[in-house]
């Protein structure tokens, strides 16, 4: 019983702990960047060739301006369709809400943003276009846009947390309460007691 609560604490700090850890920093690897746009040429679209074991595949956007944008709730940046192989698989918003920015250029005030987009979690086409529009929040500040997409990402289950601190408590209670346990007397192991009469002591 004790091996068996050992694993179970090991299961759930799997679960509880390596699993959101991995979710948050492992990406996968980098399938490519395409420039999708510059002042000079606008927008271009982009496509790339998937395979069925890249899925789920990580949409990423870099964008570089001039200035600081100004951040506006539910005003998208970017909108984003998505097709494969000719037809239609997803329509997505762009916003930098959540976006860090950081300095490029302190001289110039260039800055740059990632925008992280929902992932394709299943691909099944082979040849996929990405094509990009201006959005309501566009200005004319946008000096660039560069698309990446990162084969082998995962998504974090919600669930995953909560049930992997159960398996954790419920193994490490049992795990300690195995040494405290009493062992039961085994009788052929006690000496029999003594004898009264003949042969016994008087």
């Amino acid at each position: 019983m004790r091996f068996l609560f050992l694993l179970v604490l090991l299961a759930g700090a799997a679960l509880g702990i390596a699993y959101p850890w991995a979710a948050s920093n492992v990406a996968g690897y980098e399938i490519g960047t395409w420039r999708i746009y510059d002042r000079e040429e606008g927008f271009t679209p982009a496509e790339a060739t998937l395979a069925a074991p890249e899925a789920p595949v990580a949409i990423a956007v870099d964008i570089r301006t001039d200035g600081a944008l100004t951040r506006a709730e539910g005003r998208p940046l970017l909108t984003l369709e998505i097709s494969g192989d000719g037809e239609p698989v997803q329509s997505l918003t762009l916003d930098f809400a959540d976006a860090e920015a950081r300095t490029i250029n302190p001289q110039s005030g260039e800055t740059g943003y990632r925008i992280v987009a929902d992932r394709l979690a299943i691909i099944d086409h082979n040849r996929y276009r990405f094509e990009f529009e201006p959005g309501e929040a566009m200005t004319d500040r946008l000096i660039s846009a560069d698309l990446t997409l990162n084969a082998g990402a995962f998504d974090l289950d919600p669930r995953a947390i909560p049930a992997g601190f159960i398996l954790m408590a419920v193994g490490l209670i049992g795990f300690v309460a195995s040494f405290f346990r009493r062992r039961r007397s085994n009788p052929n192991s006690q000496h029999p007691p003594p004898r009264w009469g003949r042969g016994g002591k008087s």
